[in-house]
């Protein structure tokens, strides 16, 4: 692609008839905003630049809000406004707010709560977000226990056509396993029976592929054992059963950022619709591509994979653009 390579990101926002993609910039205390070509993928910009006070570790939106993890303990909220390429950022009122001693990673889902993980905790803390002045009030029973040295969290619906059960996966790194929580109406977590899961050594991002059939599947990815767990979710209890095989060989090493993206439903995907398997690779410079199967969860490299990449990527998001 003309242009590439671009800084590495979060999943982007669409303001003003655009999409921004937002850069975090840990060792710059920066956050930088560039156009996406929808059509080409070529990024413009940066539309803008924030000069942050903390270590930005991580960065979630509802709505026209951002919400960035700080490292040294807290959460800011940005209101994003105007239009590309005059974008405006304002700070929310009552910003920073605490979040523990040192968090890694923010998440949010579509009821406007945001979860946050602190490593230094060892615990969840979750939040309601105002919708008219994006203020955070943590709710109650925050923060919520999780497994030791949390480092990756998403939230995902399991079935959106059918509005099914929203869970929450949370890596934990010190403990080598995963935290599954179900999503209460009300924002607050409960761990599933059986929760935490072992995973493999280090386990250090998460994704979740859905499908209507058969039931989802959850991925992690493991730095240390250089592996990927596969499991097999209860779409009504949210338990997780290793597939037949797992771990996978993650066909590099350190692998950090796990994303999974097309699929039949999506018009996209590997052989028979399956969708397909992203994974960073900070330690060998690659990224390992595999075809997921839609009925045992397996995976199974793609010809050519690992691609090389740029030096030590640390992040992977896939996302689907108009052709």
């Amino acid at each position: 692609m003309c242009g590439s390579p671009f800084p590495m990101s979060s999943p982007p926002t669409a303001l003003g008839g655009a999409v921004l993609l937002t850069v975090l910039s840990a060792p710059r205390k920066m956050l930088s905003f560039f156009k996406v070509d929808v059509l080409t993928g070529v990024l413009t910009g940066p539309t803008a630049t924030l000069s942050a006070p903390d270590t930005p570790e991580g960065v979630a939106f509802v709505g026209n809000f951002m919400y960035v993890a700080n490292a040294e303990g807290s959460v800011s909220a940005y209101q994003l406004g105007g239009s590309f390429p005059g974008v405006t950022l304002t700070g929310v009122p009552g910003s920073p707010f605490p979040a523990g001693t040192a968090p890694t990673a923010v998440a949010a889902n579509g009821l406007g709560f945001v979860y946050v993980a602190d490593s230094g905790s060892s615990d969840i803390w979750a939040y309601s977000a105002d919708p008219t002045t994006g203020m955070l009030t943590p709710l109650p029973g925050s923060p919520f226990p999780a497994g030791t040295d949390p480092g990756s969290i998403q939230v995902v619906d399991l079935n959106p056509v059918y509005g099914g059960p929203t869970y929450a996966f949370v890596t934990n790194a010190g403990s080598d396993d995963v935290s599954v929580f179900s999503t209460n109406s009300d924002g607050s977590l409960t761990p599933v029976p059986g929760s935490p899961f072992p995973a493999g050594s280090r386990p250090s991002s998460v994704t979740a592929e859905y499908n209507l059939f058969p039931p989802p599947f959850v991925f992690v990815a493991n730095s240390k054992s250089n592996d990927i767990s596969v499991f097999r979710v209860d779409p009504v209890s949210g338990e997780l059963t290793p597939v037949a095989g797992s771990p996978f060989p993650a066909d590099g090493t350190d692998p950090v950022s796990i994303a999974a993206g097309g699929g039949e439903f999506a018009g996209f995907g590997g052989p028979n619709g399956a969708p397909f398997l992203y994974v960073a690779n900070a330690g060998s410079n690659n990224m390992s591509v595999f075809s997921i199967n839609l009925s045992t969860g397996a995976l199974t490299p793609v010809s050519g994979s690992p691609f090389a990449v740029g030096k030590s990527p640390q992040a992977v998001v896939y996302v689907e653009v108009p052709k």
